[in-house]
Order: structure tokens, then sequence, then C-alpha cells
């Protein structure tokens, strides 16, 4: 399995060894208090020696917003935050669409359409630098919203936060969000009001239920605290998952 740990860049820092001696790989939050900090990055660069993901920022960002100098800020957070990801030698990014909560199915289903213009730059500059694109459920009341981001960018994937799907959206079953192919997952449990990142199995979402035919994409942790619990949990269900058929020989 493909399992990575959710910090941000100043703890990925300091616990990046702890992982590796784990068998486990690192996605990092660039975290914008220290986007700039050209020494941290250069502190983690030279400490990871295997492939990486990053979280692009997300707080208080938007493409779409009505302000015009937060629609600025947004795609310079964007596009700066990729070239980090490059950096550090970054196969992957996960980003927001920054849909604010609330919106119905009808709102998200038009904001698609002006977001995926917006997007363009964005998409533009992963692909240059080879950075694959996630695109992560977060207020989106339903995959409604999502799917038609993924036919206009086929280039675009989707990260699947269950956690996010219960609390933030109106279809809170993983099921029609699984629909739409997820090959990141963004993995911790919650008690189905607060998303509190718990550690797997200790709360409501049910991840043994609808996670083993997902365990071949990429699964990133993003728990508060030691993870390890949550790393015996994914890898016990890892164990007893079915496996497929040995091919016949020729």
């Amino acid at each position: 399995m493909d399992v990575r740990v959710a910090l941000s860049v100043a703890q990925a820092v300091q616990g990046v060894e702890a992982l590796e001696e784990q068998g486990v790989g690192l996605e990092v939050y660039l975290d914008p208090a220290h986007l700039l900090d050209d020494g941290l990055f250069q502190r983690l660069r030279e400490r990871v020696a295997y492939p990486l993901s990053v979280h692009l920022p997300f707080w208080n960002l938007d493409l779409l917003s009505p302000d015009p100098e937060i629609r600025t800020l947004t795609l310079r957070r964007l596009l700066f935050g990729l070239e980090r990801a490059a950096e550090l030698g970054a196969d992957r990014a996960v980003f927001h669409s920054g849909i604010p909560h609330g919106r119905t199915p009808q709102e998200a289903l038009e904001r698609a359409s002006r977001l995926a213009e917006a997007l363009k730059p964005v998409v533009r500059r992963a692909s240059l630098l080879g950075v694959e694109l996630f695109l992560e459920n977060s207020h989106e009341p339903g995959p409604e919203g999502i799917g038609p981001l993924l036919e206009a960018f086929p280039e675009l994937g989707f990260c699947f936060d269950a956690a996010h799907a219960r609390v933030f959206s109106q279809t809170p079953e993983p099921a029609p969000w699984l629909a739409l192919e997820p090959e990141h997952l963004h993995l911790n449990d919650t008690d189905g009001v607060y998303d509190g990142h718990r550690q797997l199995g200790e709360g409501v979402l049910d991840h043994g239920a609808w996670l083993p035919p997902f365990l071949n994409r990429t699964l990133v942790l993003e728990v508060r605290g030691d993870p390890s619990p949550s790393l015996a949990w994914l890898r016990a269900l890892g164990e007893a998952a079915p496996r497929p058929p040995l091919a016949p020989r020729p």
C-alpha cells in the first residue's frame, strides 16, 4: 500500500525520519505561515528521499470569490504552492475548490463551469511542473459539483475525504463520491458532527465496509497525534482484504 501521513512542513522537518522507520510516506501541508521560508523547505528537501505529496494552501481561499483581491491571492497561493511542490520532488498535489459551506447542489453545479475556467492556469502550471493535481471534496453538497471539473480536465484527479462528506455535505455516504474513482484518499474518522481527525476505527465512518477496493490507491492519514494506531488499523484491513485471483499460466 502507498500510505502517507499528513504533516505541516514544519512538522515534517522534525518527523520525516520517524515516518521512514515506520515504512510510510509523507504528505506535506503547505502552511501559509511557512510558505516563504526557503530555509525550511531546503531542510525538508534534504531529508526526504522518497516521493511525497503536498496539500496546497486553502484557508480563506476561493478562485471565485466576489472579492477580486481574494481571487488574486488564491491564484498566487496555488501557483506558488505548486512551485514548492516541485522543489520538494512531490509527485502530486491536493487542493480544495474553495466552495463556501451551505451551497445547494444546483449552485455547486453552476459554480463548476466558472471554476473550470478559473482553474486553467493552475492545471497548466501543474502539468508543466510534472505534478499531478487532485481536487478534494470539502464543502461541496455532493459529487455533482466535482464531476464536471474532472470531465473538463482529464489530467485532474479526485481526492476523497469521507469525513468531509459526512460532516460538511448533504451526501454523507461514500458510494456516490466513490463513483468518481478517487486515486487519492484522505483518511481519518469522525463522530459524524465534527471534522475531528480521529484515529481510524474511532468514529462512525466504517472504513472497513467501503475502503478495501481502494487500498491500491494513495492513502493519506490525516489524524491528530501519533498515527501508529491508524497505521496498524489500516495494515490489518489490508491483510484481511481478499486477494485478486492469480492469473492462469500461459
